[in-house]
């Protein structure tokens, strides 16, 4: 079972929120109901995405917001399209709402990321999962390395601005945005939300 014309779904929201443990619960309750699921993600595992996860500390600013963009087309390109003409539901672990907010943090200018990013596929969805400053710092001390962006608690509460307002800019360019609180409810919860959403689609695209 599939959709007629795919579904790209994508999942994004400050570091330490969930999204991944989220995105991996709502694939395997579509798998659960015989749907053709892909994941992906950004950054891709490229010669370009290698550069964003190995040399974010080189590469800065408007440089490496050129190197998100481009490793972002070449995902669009090479993986969520041609996933999407086989008819799969593809699930993207980031998207573009990480280039407004993180490389905002990194003191780029809003207008020049969109600039190089407003060419990207519209998702069918775009999740954005939030939770307090105070539960992203508790979760991000489990983890064995952090990133540039995850390294500073002091960027907390910008994040989580900076996501809020990433919702409202991408909504005004036709997005369709979806933000879910992931502490005041459980996983278990968020996952049949985004689950009862993404059926929602399905069936509306299959004119049922």
């Amino acid at each position: 079972m599939s959709p007629q014309n795919g579904l790209f779904i994508t999942f994004d929201g400050p570091n330490g929120v969930g999204k991944t443990t989220i995105l991996e619960n709502v694939f395997s309750n579509l798998k659960s109901k015989k749907l053709d699921v892909y994941i992906t993600r950004e950054p891709t595992d490229s010669d370009l995405g290698e550069i964003l996860k190995k040399y974010d500390e080189a590469y800065r600013g408007y440089s490496l917001a050129c190197i998100a963009a481009a490793d972002r087309y070449y995902h669009i390109e090479k993986v969520i399209t041609p996933k999407l003409k086989d008819k799969k539901i593809v699930l993207s672990d980031r998207y573009v709402e990480s280039s407004l907010v993180l490389q905002r943090i990194d003191n780029v200018d809003l207008d020049f990321i969109w600039a190089i990013n407003k060419s990207v596929l519209i998702p069918d969805l775009s999740i954005i999962l939030t939770a307090s400053p105070y539960m992203l710092k508790q979760r991000l001390k489990s983890r064995d390395t952090l990133s540039v962006f995850e390294q500073d608690d002091s960027t907390r509460q910008k994040e989580l601005d900076y996501y809020h307002h990433a919702a409202e800019f991408l909504r005004k360019q036709g997005f369709n945005v979806f933000i879910i609180d992931n502490e005041l409810s459980s996983i278990e919860e968020n996952t049949e939300k985004i689950t009862k959403r993404i059926l929602e689609l399905i069936s509306h695209q299959d004119g049922n």
